[in-house]
């Protein structure tokens, strides 16, 4: 594979917000790389079947593949089930179809490269993480085939049960992460200067330019209907029953949260979460995670979602691993117009100018983050307050495509994972349309391009020095493939 082009936009833009691990493969590569990331792939016996055989091993001896084996890396073996699996599964859930071999055996060839470079550097990765990148892969295929049957998922990756799928994606899963892991650890170090952002800019012909997409900066006001105090004192009184029958009868919490929870990301797995300080959780969650020690239960608290009461079943050091079950207390239809109304006579009096935008998001909004500021909604990932639109929740998107500079939509009625409906409203601050990059307005953006490239020319870089120090044998059948000329 050659060293990707500073000038080649396309494929650099392509690799915005995708995890390095993919950065250095060309674009249909890396979207192949991520559905080999959920195809199951069955090795039971290929250790046992190379050991006997001794085939694929450096020796003094003549080397060879056995038969089905396309190729082997350090101590990775592809077989040439797997390439035909994962052509089918691109072709399948992303409706790929013109991948050929031998981007598949590159993509797959790169990634066992820096599993295996990550096993020798001595990079280690979590059983936890692991199990829990692979109950959301699960979780997904259940929501896109609208099914709770785990024997339809097991069908669907042509395994006889749900364990033996867990058992293959938790091995891929393994060496994406190792490949992940090797590949932040070679560019940890890689930084990037304004002469050099600048630099990598002017090398772009204008024809070249990249495109942006409309973008825009706006402020919400959210509001969400209030059960009254009955409720809500059900729901306290349910928690600490639930609390006091683990503490005394020796009842098992993750039980309980898998038969009444109201999450319904985590009932199925007994309410089990992983998080440290830093994870993306409401501060109140947060602050109840930390606060008590291994073994103990929370009192319930409130957070924006209902009510929990939350358990500490480990800590790793910096990370928790608890079990929290959240209940939502019943709000009546009668509440939830309460507020419908009470956002709708706001809109009235900021259209008729009695108040500011962000004087009422302050005055209203029920959501802290954006209420403190106005409204304004920033990026988490520029820290600024633009975003493109393409970006946003289809809902959200199609009512701000019809919306310019200085508008107030209508009144907008969402509902939580849990079920819970709220209702906000926002104000278009400033709308980009689509163009042609700019140096002065897009220097975010052109600088995490340069950045991204530096980066992958810096793991191109690695990977051609490694490709010598690695064991590799590549089936015939892949000869005439240029692509993987450097990998011979």
């Amino acid at each position: 594979m050659t060293l990707l082009p500073v000038i080649n936009l396309k494929s650099i833009i392509k690799v915005l917000g995708v995890i390095i691990v993919f950065a250095m493969a060309k674009t249909v590569t890396a979207q192949t790389t991520r559905m080999q990331e959920l195809v199951a792939v069955d090795q039971k016996n290929l250790q046992e079947t190379i050991a006997a055989l001794d085939s694929v091993k450096p020796s003094s001896k003549k080397r060879f593949l056995i038969e089905g084996v396309a190729g082997v890396i350090g101590d990775y073996v592809i077989l040439g089930s797997d390439i035909v699996t994962a052509k089918e599964q691109a072709k399948r859930q992303a409706g790929i179809s013109d991948i050929s071999s031998c981007e598949l055996m590159e993509s797959l060839l790169s990634e066992k490269m820096y599993a295996h470079h990550a096993i020798q550097d001595s990079i280690t990765i979590g059983d936890r993480e692991i199990e829990g990148r692979t109950e959301g892969q699960i979780q997904y295929f259940k929501n896109a085939l609208q099914t709770d049957d785990d024997q339809k998922i097991a069908d669907f990756y042509k395994k006889d049960n749900i364990t033996q799928v867990r058992e293959a994606l938790n091995r891929v899963n393994r060496d994406g992460l190792l490949a992940q892991r090797m590949q932040e650890r070679i560019t940890e170090q890689v930084e990037i200067t304004p002469e050099e952002v600048r630099d990598f800019f002017k090398s772009i012909p204008v024809e070249d330019l990249p495109l942006f997409n409309t973008e825009v900066e706006m402020a919400q006001i959210v509001v969400y209907p209030k059960p009254n105090q009955e409720e809500i004192n059900l729901v306290i009184n349910k928690l600490k029953e639930y609390k006091a029958d683990v503490i005394d009868n020796g009842a098992d919490f993750a039980a309980k949260a898998t038969l009444y929870s109201d999450d319904s990301g985590t009932e199925r797995q007994g309410g089990i979460l992983e998080l440290q300080r830093s994870s993306p959780f409401v501060k109140e969650f947060k602050d109840q995670a930390f606060s008590i020690q291994e073994g103990e239960i929370s009192e319930p608290f409130e957070t924006m979602f209902g009510w929990h009461i939350l358990y500490v079943e480990k800590v790793k050091g910096q990370i928790r691993q608890v079990r929290h079950i959240l209940l939502t207390p019943y709000i009546s239809v009668a509440q939830i117009q309460k507020a419908k109304s009470e956002l709708d006579a706001m809109r009235d009096r900021i259209i008729l100018k009695e108040i500011t935008f962000g004087d009422a998001a302050r005055e209203i909004s029920d959501e802290e983050r954006t209420a403190q500021n106005g409204g304004k909604i920033i990026n988490p990932n520029t820290g600024t307050g633009r975003m493109e639109i393409t970006r946003l929740e289809s809902d959200m998107a199609s009512t701000l495509q019809f919306l310019e500079k200085g508008d107030i939509s209508g009144i907008i009625e969402e509902k939580s994972r849990t079920g819970a409906a709220s209702f906000k409203m926002v104000y278009v601050i400033d709308k980009v349309p689509d163009h042609k990059a700019n140096y002065s307005n897009d220097y975010l953006k052109i600088k995490d391009l340069a950045l991204k490239d530096k980066q992958v020319k810096a793991i191109n870089k690695w990977r051609n020095e490694k490709i010598d120090d690695t064991y590799i044998k590549i089936g015939p059948e892949y000869n005439d493939c240029d692509i993987l000329n450097a990998w011979n």
